[in-house]
């Protein structure tokens, strides 16, 4: 536990480090992006499972998703967007609520060999979620669960060299963050869709 805390701190010195130097884009370089995603909550209680075995054991619960960002800063001549995210998400299936999820700080890496053919990026992203009610799959799925815990993205995204689309893989994960916000709680949810920049 002790070494995960001084990881976390460790990439929180280094995002702040490289925030300090930033490339703060203007304001007509700001323009929001639209991701509509749809996802299925995966039975496994880590994330891990969802990459380790991305054919595993699924739940008959759903989420359809949609996540406004909006970049903020650039960095290294463009390679890592800063961007800003708020989500409002409809889960159905074996439940039924409201999600709430705002993510202040996504990174997104947006530079890689075959750039120039087609328009690639990988994204990680911090945050808080809130449910209108207990959700019912997390507190089968774990012992206990809360409306509010800590929740985080991981996406990548493909498209055309020039397009303002490409299609999106997502992670969507809700969690305590190691006991943060609680003893149990969160689910894990793979989901796909589109991500389209105005």
């Amino acid at each position: 536990m002790a070494r995960i805390c001084a990881s976390i701190l460790a990439v929180a010195a280094a995002l702040a480090s490289t925030c300090a130097r930033a490339e703060l884009l203007p304001e007509g370089a700001r323009s929001p992006v639209l991701t509509l995603y749809a996802a299925q909550i995966s039975a496994e209680r880590t994330w891990q499972k969802l990459l380790t075995e991305p054919g595993g054991r699924f739940v008959d619960a759903w989420l359809a998703a949609c996540a406004l960002a909006v970049p903020h800063s650039r960095h290294w001549n463009g390679a890592l967007q800063l961007e800003a995210e708020a989500q409002a998400v409809y889960n159905f299936g074996a439940q039924h609520h409201w999600e709430l999820n705002a993510v202040p700080v996504v990174a997104r890496w947006q530079r890689f060999p075959w750039s120039g053919r087609f328009t690639t990026s990988a994204a990680l992203g911090l945050g808080l979620s809130w449910a209108s009610e207990e959700p019912e799959v997390e507190a089968a799925l774990e012992p206990r669960t809360h409306e509010t815990l800590v929740y985080w993205l991981a996406e990548l995204t493909a498209g055309p060299r020039d397009a303002r689309w490409a299609a999106s893989l997502r992670i969507h994960h809700r969690s305590t963050a190691f006991g943060l916000m609680g003893s149990d709680g969160g689910m894990n949810a793979l989901g796909i869709g589109v991500r389209y920049a105005f």
